[in-house]
Order: structure tokens, then sequence, then C-alpha cells
């Protein structure tokens, strides 16, 4: 049973038969009316004997207040009385022809009161039925405004009443001669062409961040559903906040210059509290898209990276004990006579070593078996290690690298540059955030020292073709850049690191729309009927492929990862160098000193 129903009336008794059959229709079980006829006690028992509670107010007390707090509430007109109109009056202007509010209007003159019915807010979303006594035949039309400038209205006939009700349900799918106010975002820079020629632009020449363009034509879909026409205007913001209110599209809703929104939002609170999301379009994608780096250590940890710290510990302390143990063994062993080997320094012990780890001979006095045990264990303990170690490098410098940068955390710690697409709800995030995370990359990377690297997306793709460097953009239109101009190693090494979660899209409308329902069912019908999902194929460039080709298992070392060694080698030269100065200006010190003590 429907919940208790308030029905306006003034009207005779001879209505109230046709009146209760469309109520019922309507689904309307309960009544509360306003007679203008002194005909109270005959219309509270007609409606109590059909099963309706009845409540009456006179219309000449004044303005009375209708209760809305149900449902489903009647509101029955007869305009034979002066002051019918009243009644528009005692209902809140916001909600008073919402479905909702079930009107009847008995009427002598359809134009006439068609007419006058023009100055109120009767739109598309409201249930008025105009009523018209022809002799003993009541003819039933559904009425709304379709545009209050020019005041055309649309009246369609949806049954009669002849001791029985033949009506029919009322579908509003014709809305020819409507035009709808949408703002589009647009924040690229139109060359050359008129906004309704970006609008129109074929897939292959533009990309698509956010929706915007597959968004305008799934609305088109839905035009061709009901029959009306657009106007887009232009804007160049989703809708954010400016000194207390919103900028852009939601501004545009908030302050009632335009029905629909033209591009899909971020579900967002704020944004909720001033328009109205009916539906979910898609979802969208962002994210650090980046070459991942070969060696995330750096360049020049190359040589000491296939050992960890605590063992480089060990061997350097194992092989200087040695060292010492061995230059003990030849001080403890005097030289015999005519032995060539006379050096028996702590520094020939340790360098011995160190040749023996680099496969490197070096002669030492072996005369004594422990010396000789000493060696041989020394060269099978640094073979053994020679060949994992240097197995190591070579396939750290030939394999895949393994994809270890996975979190905002780790992309923080890499040697990674990065920066962002210059499109404003980035920045709001940054903005808004409190993931200490995605706030330490924003200053450390993004903007460290108040410069912002913040590019275009063909820009930003680029560093990042290079190497080195992460950029966060849709991967709507990251995807169609790379098909463009990454080679198949490129692809292969690209790599991908959330900022956030994947985002669905909404559909809004200004607050109260008229017009809620009718997207909200175009939406749903499109999606169903899998147009939806060939835009987004259509429109979207999948992620390339990664294809294993000739070119892409081909790896090579370059410089870069040979430069450690030159430098090692470079550093080495010039310490021997500046040590041969010293000898140099030590011996002629020590010969001029050694002349003048002659003298």
């Amino acid at each position: 049973m429907a919940l208790v129903n308030f029905f306006f009336n003034f009207i005779s008794v001879t209505d109230i038969v046709p009146t209760i059959d469309i109520l019922r229709f309507k689904d309307v079980n309960n009544v509360y009316y306003l007679n203008c006829h002194n005909e109270e006690i005959m219309n509270h028992k007609i409606f109590n004997d059909n099963n309706f509670q009845a409540a009456s107010l006179n219309a000449n007390l004044g303005s009375i207040k209708i209760p809305y707090s149900y449902n489903r509430m009647g509101i029955m007109l007869n305009t034979s009385c002066s002051n019918w109109t009243r009644a528009f009056n005692n209902v809140p202007s916001n909600i008073a022809f919402k479905y909702q509010f079930k009107w009847i209007v008995f009427t002598d003159d359809l134009l006439k009161t068609a007419n006058i019915l023009t100055n109120y807010s009767i739109d598309i979303d409201s249930d008025f039925t105009i009523v018209v006594k022809n002799k003993d035949v009541y003819d039933l039309y559904d009425y709304y405004v379709k545009n209050y400038a020019n005041e055309t209205f649309s009246i369609k006939k949806v049954g009669y009443w002849n001791r029985i009700l033949h009506m029919n349900k009322v579908h509003r799918r014709d809305l020819t001669g409507l035009t709808i106010k949408s703002p589009v975002v647009v924040i690229d820079k139109l060359v050359q062409e008129t906004f309704e020629e970006y609008l129109s632009k074929p897939k292959n020449y533009i990309v698509d961040s956010l929706h915007k363009l597959k968004f305008v034509a799934l609305l088109k879909y839905i035009r061709d559903i009901y029959n009306f026409s657009y106007e887009f205007q232009r804007t160049n913001s989703w809708g954010y906040t400016r000194n207390g209110t919103f900028d852009g599209l939601v501004g545009c809703l908030q302050r009632q210059e335009s029905d629909i929104g033209g591009s899909p939002l971020f579900f967002r609170a704020d944004r909720a509290k001033v328009v109205d999301y009916i539906a979910e379009t898609w979802q969208t994608r962002h994210c650090f898209i980046m070459r991942h780096p070969k060696h995330p250590g750096g360049f020049y940890t190359i040589y000491t990276r296939p050992l960890t710290g605590e063992v480089w510990f060990c061997i350097f302390c194992t092989f200087t004990v040695s060292g010492i143990i061995l230059f003990l063994m030849l001080k403890a062993k005097a030289p015999e006579a005519g032995d060539e080997q006379t050096d028996n320094s702590l520094s020939l012990a340790l360098l011995f070593h160190w040749s023996a780890v680099c496969q490197q001979g070096m002669s030492v006095q072996r005369n004594s078996t422990s010396v000789k045990i000493l060696v041989i264990f020394t060269f099978i303990y640094a073979v053994t290690l020679y060949q994992y170690y240097n197995a190591m490098v070579v396939s750290t410098l030939l394999r895949e690298p393994p994809k270890n940068v996975r979190t905002l955390e780790d992309l923080v710690k890499s040697s990674l540059r990065a920066g962002a697409e210059d499109v404003i709800y980035v920045k709001d995030y940054f903005k808004r955030t409190t993931d200490p995370f995605a706030i330490k990359l924003y200053y450390k990377k993004i903007a460290p020292d108040h410069h912002y690297n913040f590019y275009s997306p063909e820009r930003g793709m680029a560093m990042v073709r290079q190497g080195g460097f992460a950029f966060h953009v849709d991967t709507a239109e990251a995807y169609r850049i790379m098909q463009k101009t990454f080679n198949e190693r490129e692809i292969c090494e690209a790599h991908e690191v959330l900022l956030y979660p994947p985002q669905n899209m909404g559909f809004v409308v200004k607050k109260s729309s008229p017009y809620k329902e009718h997207f909200t069912y175009g939406v749903r019908r499109v999606s169903e009927a899998g147009l939806a999902r060939r835009l987004r194929a259509v429109w979207d460039a999948p992620r390339p492929v990664c294809v294993r080709g000739p070119d892409a298992s081909v790896f090579k070392v370059s410089i870069r990862e040979f430069s450690a060694a030159l430098l090692a080698l470079l550093a080495g030269v010039g310490a021997s160098l500046l040590v041969l100065l010293a000898e140099i200006l030590v011996h002629r010190c020590a010969t001029t000193r050694r002349i003048a003590f002659t003298q």
C-alpha cells in the first residue's frame, strides 16, 4: 500500500469518480483536498466509500502550506475556482512539480490553462495531467513546459474517461524542440579550428584524456534517443573551489547556468553538495610511467652490488688477517744467503693477497712449508670467490633488470627524476593529499625548491623515453604516444607505479534537474547496448604489447656501466702519480741534505 498522499481539490461532486480512477492508476490511495464548492461532506463520503482517507480545506482560508514529507502526493485543481493558482504557492518551489506530486487540473479551456501554466516550473520530470470535460467524456492530457523563455509547452493526449478509465503510461521520450545546455572541459589550445570542430574531431587526431571527447559521443547517443539538441559551452576546469564557490563545470551547474555536465567528473564529497551524480561512466587510470632503471642502485655500484655489505666486510677482514699471518711467517723465516726475495714487508703480504683475488701472480718466499700451505688455500679461496663474483657481475650487466620500483616509497628512494602532467586535477591532488609518500615525492622530485616539473604529455613521455624519468599521466594519453614514438625495447622496459587507485568517473547534472531520470536511463541504455564499451575501445589506445623481437632481446653494456672501472683506473693512476711526485720530492730533499752534510 502506498504511503499517505495529500490531495488538493477544487472540484464538484460529479468529478470525483474519474478523479478516483486516475488516482488509483497513479497509485495514490489517500486524499487531502481543498474545496471551493461547499461540498465537503459529500466529497468525504465518496472518497471514504472508495477506501480513500479524505481531508479538506477551504480555498478561501488563505495561504496553507501543503505537507510534502511523503513519497507521493496528489494535488487536484479546478480552474472554475477563482483562486485555483493559489495552490502553487503552497508547495516549496524546488519540489512543487517533481514526480512525487500528482497534479490533476480540471478545465474547460485547454489552451488558456496551458498558457497560464507556462508561468510555473512544470518541467519534464513532473506528473501533470489536465482533464477536459467533453459532455460525458473526460479527455486526459499530459503537460509540461519545454522552454520558459519563449513559453513553449508540450501537450499530449494520454487517454480518456467514459465510465471506465482508458489511460496510457506516460513516457516522455520525444523531447523534440528541447535544447539542453552542457559545459565541456577543454584545456587544449584550439588552433585554426572552432570549438564545435574540436568536439567533432576524428579520434585519430587527438588524445582523449579523462574521457572528455568520448563522453561527448556518449551524449550524442543519448540525444538520438530523446531527439533533443545540445548547446555546448566551453570551460577550462572541472570544478574546484575558488573563494568559497566552484569554478568551471561544477560552477556552471551550481549557478544554474547549465543543465548537465558535458564532461565526466571524479566522485568528490564537496561536489556532491552542489551537483547530483546520476551514473558512472568509465574508469580512468593515472600512474607514473618510466623506463625501469636497469641498475636501480646506480651505475657506480654495479661492481659492489653482487655482494652484500656483510660479505664485503668478511672478505676484507679475512684477507687482512691472512695478510698479517703471511707477514709474520715471512718475518719468522730468515732469508737464506743468495735468496733473491728480500722484501718481507706487510705491504708485500697484502699485495700478494690482492693479486691472488685478481688472478694475478706475485712471487713470495715459499721455502717454508707453512707459507706454501697458506698460499695454496689463499689461491683456492680467491679462485672460488673470483668465479662467483665474475659470474654475478656479468649476469647483472646482461640480464633483464628486476622490477623493484613498485610503490611510491620505492620511487622516492630511487635515483629517478619525476614529473607530472600539467593539469589542474593533479595539482589539486597534491594539494589535498595526506599520503606521506605522495607529499614527500612532490617536494623532493616534482617541485624541489619551487621548481615545478609539470609538462605536457608529449614532452613528459619524450623524457620517459630518454630514461631516468618517471612521468605521471593519464594512460589513455600515454599509451597512444608510446605506440607512435617508443621502440620495442623501450616498450618492454616501460613500468608503471600508481599514485592513487583507478578512479570511476561520474555523470553529473544540476541539483533537482528535471532531466535526471532521462540521462540516467540513457547512460544505462547505452551501456547495456555495448556502445559505451565500444566507445572506449575506439578512443582509448591499449597498452602497447611487449614483443621480444631480435632487437629487444639484445642487451648491450654501455659506457655508463663500464664507467665505474674506468673511474677506479683513473683514481689509481692519479694516486700513483701523486705518490711518485712525493717520492721525487723526498728523494731530492734527502739528496740535498746529504750533499750539504758532506760539504
